[in-house]
C-alpha cells in the first residue's frame, strides 16, 4: 500500500466545508441538552415527587444504550410514523421534507441530556448549605435561590465537564452519517470512494477534528480564568 500524503491535504481542504455543518449539530445539541440536563438534575436534586423517580430510571437506560442504537431507533421510528403523526395534527410537512440533520440533533440531544444532567447533579452538591441558608434569610423564594444562588456557583464547577461533553458532541456528529448527513467523517468517506484511499481520508478527518478540539480546550481555558477573576472580585 502507498502511502500518499498529498491526498490527505487534498482531503481536509475539501472536507473542511462541513466544519460549520458538525459545529452547527454540536451546538445546538449541546443548547437543547444542556437546558433539559438542567431541569432533569434540579427535580433530582430537589427530590420531586414522582417526576424524580421517573427521571432516575430514564438516565439509568439511556446511559447504558450505545448512541448509535439511539440514532437507528430514531430513525426508525420517525420513518414509520411521521407521516402519520403530520397528518393527525394537520402539518403538511412529509418525512422526505425533513432535515436529517435534525433527526441527527435528537439523538446528540438525548447524549447531552444524559451527560449534562449527572454533571449538573454532581455540581450542585459543591454549593454548601450556608449559601441556600444565606438566601432564605434574605427571604429568597426558592426558585430565586436556584437563579440566583444554585446556577451561578454550579455553573463554575460544571464547566469542564460541559466542555467535554460538547467535544464528545462534535465526535458524535460523525454517527449522523447513518442518516445521510454530510458532516467531516461522512465527506471524508466520500472523497476517498473513488480511489479507495480511505486510510488517508479518514486520517484528514481525524486531523480536523483535533484541530477542532484544541481551539475547544484553548477557548475553554479562556473562559475558565474569566470565571474564576469575576468569582473572585465578587
Amino acid at each position: 500500500m502507498n502511502f500518499d500524503i498529498g491526498f490527505i491535504f487534498q482531503v481536509m481542504g475539501q472536507i473542511i466545508r462541513y466544519v460549520p455543518i458538525t459545529i452547527y449539530m454540536a451546538v445546538v445539541s449541546l443548547i437543547i441538552g444542556g437546558t433539559l440536563g438542567l431541569v432533569v438534575a434540579l427535580v433530582r436534586y430537589y427530590k420531586v415527587p414522582g417526576l424524580s423517580q421517573l427521571f432516575s430510571i430514564v438516565i439509568t437506560i439511556l446511559k447504558g444504550v450505545p448512541l448509535i442504537l439511539v440514532f437507528l431507533v430514531i430513525f426508525l421510528i420517525t420513518s414509520q410514523n411521521f407521516n402519520h403523526f403530520a397528518k393527525a395534527v394537520g402539518w403538511h410537512i412529509r418525512y422526505g421534507d425533513l432535515p436529517m440533520s435534525v433527526l441527527a440533533i435528537i439523538g446528540l440531544s438525548l447524549m447531552a441530556t444524559v451527560g449534562l444532567s449527572e454533571a449538573f447533579r454532581g455540581a450542585f452538591e459543591s454549593v454548601k448549605q450556608v449559601q441556600f441558608d444565606a438566601a432564605r434569610s434574605l427571604g429568597m423564594t426558592q426558585l430565586q435561590t436556584i437563579r440566583r444562588v444554585l446556577i451561578p456557583q454550579t455553573m463554575p464547577v460544571a464547566l469542564p465537564m460541559i466542555i467535554n461533553m460538547f467535544i464528545n458532541l462534535i465526535k458524535g456528529t460523525a454517527i449522523a452519517s447513518l442518516v445521510s448527513v454530510v458532516e467531516i467523517f461522512s465527506a471524508a468517506t466520500q472523497a476517498a470512494s473513488s480511489n479507495y484511499k480511505y486510510f488517508e481520508a479518514y486520517i484528514a478527518a481525524a486531523l480536523i477534528y483535533w484541530m477542532m478540539t484544541i481551539v475547544i480546550e484553548r477557548g475553554a481555558v479562556f473562559l475558565e480564568v474569566r470565571m474564576d477573576k469575576k468569582i473572585k472580585r465578587s
